[in-house]
């Protein structure tokens, strides 16, 4: 059976959101940190610790920039000494975490787009559950005064405002953070 398009819209957000709220940087509050960093500070940094012949340090260090450069410096005396079979574990566990951390970003876009639309599927139900039982004769009346009709069409609306202001906070904290960036140049 194929799902209507605003259905399996839905759905496939759903199964986004819960994929990459279950990586491997500690779930949907990394995941919410990660899009926070990313946002302010226009970049993202993964850190990865090994052991050195100096003892525990940062042996790997990516950073992904909003603009899409990615740059992932090593350690060069644990890169010398370390067995190849180390240098490949670490190496895979630390992109594995690299792409968790990016999974942040996505997870919050699905969220914001699950939350407007099942408010649009919820507040046209309700709305239409109403009107459904109003006879014609009374719906201008029922238009204006019945609260359970316009709470259905307020949904939405308030929703709708709501993901632009997000945007444009989010905007703001972008531009924040290049003006910081630029003042330091």
């Amino acid at each position: 059976m194929k799902l209507p398009g605003w259905l399996a819209a839905i759905v496939s957000d759903v199964v986004a959101l819960r994929t990459h709220w279950s990586g491997v940087r500690g779930g949907w509050r990394a995941a919410r940190r990660d899009a926070e960093e990313l946002v302010k500070y226009r970049r993202l940094l993964v850190d990865t610790s090994a052991m050195t012949p100096d003892g525990m340090a940062v042996v790997l260090r990516t950073r992904l920039r909003i603009i899409g450069d990615t740059q992932t410096d090593i350690l060069r005396r644990w890169l010398a000494t370390a067995t190849p079979e180390a240098v490949e574990r670490t190496s895979k566990t630390h992109f594995q975490a690299v792409a968790a951390a990016l999974g942040g970003w996505n997870a919050a876009r699905a969220m914001e787009r699950v939350v407007i639309r099942l408010g649009w599927v919820i507040g046209g139900g309700w709305s239409a559950s109403v009107l459904l039982r109003t006879p014609t004769s009374d719906l201008r009346h029922v238009l204006w005064t019945n609260w359970h009709l316009l709470a259905g069409i307020a949904a939405p609306v308030v929703l709708g405002l709501a993901r632009q202001g997000m945007r444009w906070r989010l905007r703001a904290l972008f531009h924040r953070g290049l003006t910081a960036s630029f003042a330091k140049l």
